[in-house]
């Protein structure tokens, strides 16, 4: 698209010399890529050359704004979307452009950059509570980089900048996209316009796995630059899947356990998502179910894809290490889907979806220690600005929120016992299937000093549901009260990566710090807790 405007633009401009042709062409590709370290000096070339032509101002504009210089952008392109003379294609995108400049510099008022990794990324938070968030991001990128960059090659030094927002609705101001857009399909994250950007785990009620979320949008990051815009979005969010759990250690190809849920749902029921349908964005699914089964059909996809594709490179003696990135390449060297998978696969995209799909319809995706293979629907997200815990109740069904309820209050007047009644009543129901009631019901067992207890109804729960915090934080707990401090500093490690913003977390891990007299790591334990109780 970036390309066929600026030569909407060089062909507005009366006898331009063949240079400029190609330099347009140039600018073109590197704006495809999000790439103004790239396009920097060929924009100037141009700016020499047209002087203050709005072919010149456009890409100006859009290499300003890529590289967040807000202020400077709007500048740009203001001139070219009102420029009368320009064709009505281009200054129609330039107010595009201007308008997500003037909402992103509103967003971002009030932020302060946080550099790391020796300057490399630039972390865009707003002071308080969200600066919890800086050393947790710091490890996972240091950790995520060089995996990335030895899977998809290096890209020099370009700077990666990193917008924590604090609600969703700044995730759609920046993006384009609409709030109900992005609560129906949960997409609390994007790579766009050469930044990272997630929605704070503040916003969730429970968090959210936003770890793993820095991870796959990184990996977006360089599919963009090494493939550009023809990489399809099936091929895109797959390899962000299959990435996004390397930084622990995670094998690319292992499909996790909800994944697997959704899988064998959709198999049963004989739907699925297509591939087509997943295009333009999975952010535009009408569901958060449909996009999770999405991402399941994506991950097996490509995983299949990279252990099938290859196989001539791999039969003249090259490494099967570096597949994803030699798919990608093919697209950065202007390879359309068809070609780029030919090349890959030698199959083309009808064969790959139906050689895919066979294998997906036989795989065993059951659980080896679930006999009963009890279908759960994966964890949904819950915003705190559209409805909060209130929404959380109200999805159980109805005795079993009345039990739930009244468990709550119960607990709130300090009476654990009468409160586990009522949960063992909720739960007894048969009306819930996620982490609410067992939450519940093991913190006030650990309340009544019934830690055995608590424990079994914990482990299952952590088994199905390994996403929800508060059971991590539970456990961090039942190993605090059992003496087991680095069982419980793990468990509290594991809760950070979904939801830091718990001020107990950091007073439970402070507990065991000492416990084990590590008095330093104690001190920023409580350091951390009165970071986030002051967002609360």
């Amino acid at each position: 698209m970036l390309s066929l405007l600026l030569a909407l633009v060089l062909a507005a401009v009366p006898l331009a010399p063949p240079s400029l042709e190609v330099l347009g062409d140039e600018i073109g590709t590197c704006l495809g890529r999000e790439d103004p370290v790239c396009a920097e000096p060929l924009v100037a070339e141009m700016q020499r050359q047209l002087a203050d032509s709005v072919s010149a101002a456009y890409s100006r504009g859009v290499t300003d704004f890529l590289e967040g210089k807000f202020a400077e952008a709007r500048v740009s392109l203001q001139k070219t979307a009102g420029a009368v003379t320009a064709p009505t294609t281009l200054r129609e995108r330039a107010q595009q452009y201007l308008d997500l400049t003037i909402s992103t510099a509103e967003v971002l008022e009030g932020t302060k950059p946080h550099k790391i990794l020796n300057g490399r990324v630039t972390v865009w938070l707003h002071p308080g509570a969200d600066e919890v968030l800086l050393a947790y991001i710091e490890h996972v990128v240091s950790r995520t980089l060089p995996i990335l960059e030895q899977a998809f090659g290096a890209v020099g030094d370009q700077p990666i900048a990193i917008h924590v927002y604090p609600r969703s609705e700044d995730l759609g101001r920046v993006s384009g996209l609409t709030v109900e857009q992005i609560r129906n399909s949960g997409t609390i994250a994007l790579c766009k316009y050469n930044r990272v950007m997630i929605t704070s785990p503040q916003d969730l009620v429970f968090g959210y796995a936003w770890a793993d979320t820095v991870a796959h949008e990184l990996t977006h990051w360089f599919v963009i630059k090494r493939g550009g815009p023809g990489v399809p979005v099936w091929l895109h969010e797959g390899l962000a899947r299959s990435f996004e759990g390397v930084w622990r250690g995670r094998p690319a190809a292992l499909l996790d356990r909800s994944e697997r849920q959704a899988l064998l749902a959709a198999r049963g029921k004989k739907k699925f998502i297509t591939l087509a349908r997943m295009s333009p964005s999975m952010a535009l699914l009408p569901s958060q179910e449909d996009t999770q089964l999405a991402f399941a059909e994506v991950h097996h996809a490509v995983g299949w894809l990279l252990a099938h594709g290859g196989v001539q490179e791999s039969k003249a003696g090259r490494s099967s290490d570096g597949q994803a990135g030699r798919l990608v390449s093919y697209f950065g060297q202007g390879l359309d889907e068809n070609g780029a998978l030919q090349k890959f696969s030698s199959l083309n995209p009808t064969q790959f979806a139906a050689a895919w799909k066979k294998d997906l319809m036989a795989v065993d995706l059951r659980e080896q220690n679930d006999p009963e293979q009890q279908l759960r629907r994966p964890e949904k997200l819950y915003f705190k600005s559209a409805g909060g815990t209130a929404a959380v109740l109200k999805s159980l069904g109805g005795d079993a929120r009345k039990f739930a309820e009244l468990g709550d209050r119960l607990a709130v007047a300090h009476r654990p016992l009468a409160a586990a009644i009522e949960y063992r009543k909720a739960m007894a129901a048969g009306q819930s299937d996620g982490p609410l009631l067992p939450t519940r019901l093991v913190r006030v067992l650990l309340d009544l000093n019934k830690p055995d207890e608590a424990m079994d109804y914990l482990k299952p729960a952590l088994e199905a549901w390994p996403e929800h915090a508060p059971l991590h934080i539970l456990a961090g707990r039942a190993h605090l009260a059992a003496g087991k401090y680095r069982e419980a500093l793990e468990a509290l490690e594991r809760a950070a990566w979904f939801n830091p913003f718990d001020p107990q977390l950091h007073d439970l891990a402070a507990q065991a710090h000492d416990a084990l007299g590590e008095a330093h790591e104690a001190t920023q334990a409580r350091a951390r807790q009165k970071l986030v109780g002051s967002g609360l």
